[in-house]
């Protein structure tokens, strides 16, 4: 059976309330259907993440923009499964791959295969892809402390090389992260401090080596602690959640938190 996601309740790092949810019922959904019928199709091509940072419903249009891992990709109609998404981006077979959907302001959400996505649902950004295996042959980095069985499946996934570091403090250390165009490095090594009481506790900040700068000559905020890593020096982000993005026990864990992180990146970079 084929689900859409605007048939599903919505999510949020906070308790949802009605007028969160995503889901359109009833006479809504009719005024809705009735409103898409009335709309003149603009004869261009929509990139969907301008409408999403701007909080707006995107118009009917010949072709919406978005990305796969990055990439910008076209789809022509307003709606699109996850394994239409994933063969899209030549990510075959479908069935390998783990696909969630980043709506602005909100944690990203699993797309079943067979599942519907409104391309025009207010803030619809962009998609993100992982592996569901770890490709045979890579050689292994260092493990000098256990982690969360989910946590270990989500970064043999995700693509990076990767140490799990014991410094004072249990550390995931993601090597070769790609970061946007604005700094003076292309990658760098990510480091992500595993607390004690994770995952009731929350994970919080980021540390990257090298030292990032912008090569506008413009400061980045909050970021002239350094930290001392396996015998080298991080520099800290000190970023935190807040608002709509509170920890929330039972949801957020190592995959969320590195998702926000990517969003902390293109924020600073569209700054």
């Amino acid at each position: 059976m084929m689900h859409s996601l605007t048939d599903r309740g919505g999510w949020s790092a906070q308790p949802q309330t009605h007028e969160g949810k995503m889901h359109t019922i009833g006479n809504e959904h009719q005024v809705s259907r009735i409103e898409d019928l009335l709309e003149d199709i603009l004869d261009e091509i929509i990139e969907l993440e301008a409408y999403a940072k701007e909080g707006k419903r995107p118009p009917l249009a010949k072709g919406y923009r978005f990305k796969i891992n990055d990439k910008s990709f076209v789809w022509e109609k307003q709606y699109i499964t996850g394994r239409e998404v994933l063969v899209l981006a030549g990510l075959t077979p479908p069935e390998n791959y783990t696909l969630r959907v980043k709506l602005a302001g909100h944690k990203p959400q699993k797309v079943e295969l067979d599942e519907k996505v409104d391309l025009r649902h207010p803030g619809t950004e962009k998609f993100r892809a992982i592996r569901k295996e770890q490709t045979d042959g890579e050689v292994q980095g260092r493990r000098d402390a256990p982690l969360l069985d989910a946590d270990m499946a989500f970064l043999e996934a995700y693509g990076h090389r990767f140490d799990i570091v014991k410094d004072g403090s249990t550390w995931a250390i993601l090597h070769d992260f790609p970061v946007p165009s604005c700094f003076d490095h292309k990658s760098v090594s990510l480091a992500i401090r595993i607390e004690q009481g994770y995952p009731m506790t929350p994970l919080d900040m980021l540390y990257i080596y090298p030292k990032l700068s912008r090569i506008d000559g413009r400061e980045i905020p909050q970021t002239q602690v350094e930290q001392p890593i396996d015998g080298r020096i991080f520099q800290r982000w000190s970023r935190h959640r807040s608002g709509a993005n509170l920890w929330v026990p039972g949801v957020d864990c190592l995959e969320t938190h590195v998702f926000l992180i990517e969003e902390i990146f293109e924020q600073e970079a569209s700054r």
